[in-house]
């Protein structure tokens, strides 16, 4: 069986508190990979995720990121018809080096493959509202809502109907592909807010975006009648948000009935287009994202890293985005759960991806080797992908793993007969 690669994501400063000489002896000695790719934008995020302290960082116990900021070297011609500029870092022992350059400097003297991701939210909390509220997401009562468990992110969720938004992530992309030896950029772009669902798995969509005035704009222009799906949308979100009595009566009758999802996509055809709208916006913004890295770079590969299980609540329709894009990677850390059954399922989520997106996609299969994760865990995830028909492998990541973790997925490998594509 061969696989295409192995690879992980690596932090800036990662590089700069292990050194990427280290990093690389491991990356190849103990998981075996070929492959790695950097955080160029990272989010505003606590490091190790889940985890309490790093299991082999000699500098520090643990780091909170900045809030959407670039370790690389920005170069201002590639941003001159973008509205928003980005943002370097702030802390001193992250500036005056080239990040990126360092890390694909390092990969490619031991020949491997290089990527960079343009991670969650490209535009920091603080200009979102203050310089460029017109360009972020909005629900039906106009407020920015927050992001399921990323609950921080709440000022910066871009709205993929924004041109200004898309011009600038695309602008991020071409300074990537231009000036970087990559063979890969990947998008962690956050897709349209999915809500809350846990108050309801499809209703509490409507507690999420977007309704802007970029949607507003391009839902008119393409037909939908935009004043209907407000008015439904906004019933419903009352409804699952009690805001008054008789949403609270009607909340009593859904809780105690049985309507399926069906027969509220028929019952509100207006919630339905509106799920689809957003799915077209968020395919036109990846597209347009490929578009602009392959005319930079055309041998450098576009992949979609915001893979998650009930994508269709978040705006994704991996049937038309895998046709615009590279690649795919998923993000399944079961894992990092310790929950055996779910690591042994995770084979049917892979199985619809590749339903949805074709034989010929390259699909990257994701591992978590952090957290609650054992060596058995690891080795019966990647059985469960390999058998799965996964072309590769993507591990989350690398600052969170400890070493017997790290040889597990070389065993595990080993195990299922995996060679690696020189």
């Amino acid at each position: 069986m061969f696989w295409q690669e192995l690879t992980t994501g690596i932090y800036p400063w990662d590089i700069h508190d292990e050194g990427i000489e280290t990093i690389l002896d491991n990356l190849q000695n103990l998981s075996g990979n070929n492959a790695a790719y950097m955080l160029a934008l990272m989010h505003h995020e606590k490091r190790p995720l889940h985890a309490n302290y790093y299991p082999h960082n000699p500098v520090r116990k643990r780091y909170i990121a900045e809030d959407s900021r670039c370790y690389f070297t920005i170069h201002e011609e590639s941003y001159r018809h973008s509205r928003i500029k980005p943002l370097g870092s702030d802390r001193e022992f992250l500036q005056g080096t080239d990040w990126l350059e360092l890390f694909v400097n390092g990969l490619r003297r031991r020949g491997m493959k290089t990527g960079a991701e343009i991670s969650h939210t490209p535009l920091d909390s603080e200009r979102g509202l203050r310089e460029f509220s017109d360009c972020l997401q909005r629900d039906v009562y106009g407020n920015t809502p927050k992001f399921g468990e990323y609950d921080i992110m709440t000022n910066q969720q871009l709205c993929w109907n924004s041109p200004d938004a898309r011009d600038y992530v695309c602008a991020i992309a071409a300074d990537l592909a231009s000036h970087y030896d990559l063979d890969m950029i990947q998008t962690c772009s956050l897709p349209f807010n999915p809500g809350r669902l846990d108050y309801h798995s499809l209703l509490g969509v409507t507690l999420g975006g977007c309704f802007c005035k970029n949607c507003e704009r391009e839902a008119r222009r393409q037909g939908l009648d935009w004043d209907a799906i407000v008015r439904t949308v906004r019933g419903l979100a009352d409804m699952v948000s009690q805001a008054n009595i008789d949403a609270r009566e009607d909340l009593l009758c859904l809780r105690q009935g049985d309507s399926s999802h069906t027969s509220f996509l028929i019952e509100y055809p207006e919630l339905y287009q509106w799920l689809c709208f957003r799915a077209r916006s968020f395919t036109a913004y990846l597209d347009q994202l490929c578009q602009t890295i392959h005319a930079a770079n055309p041998r450098t590969e576009f992949r979609l890293n915001t893979c998650w299980k009930e994508g269709e609540m978040y705006g994704i329709n991996l049937r038309e985005a895998g046709k615009v894009v590279d690649s795919i990677r998923m993000m399944d850390y079961s894992e990092q759960t310790g929950d055996r059954d779910r690591v042994y399922n995770k084979d049917k989520w892979l199985m619809n991806v590749r339903r949805m997106v074709g034989e010929d996609k390259t699909i990257i299969a994701g591992i978590a080797p952090r957290h609650l994760a054992t060596p058995e865990l690891i080795k019966l995830g990647i059985r469960r992908v390999a058998l799965a028909g996964a072309d590769g492998l993507s591990f989350g990541f690398y600052d969170g793993a400890c070493y017997e973790n790290l040889r597990a997925i070389h065993e595990g490998m080993e195990e299922m007969g995996i060679t690696l594509r020189k």
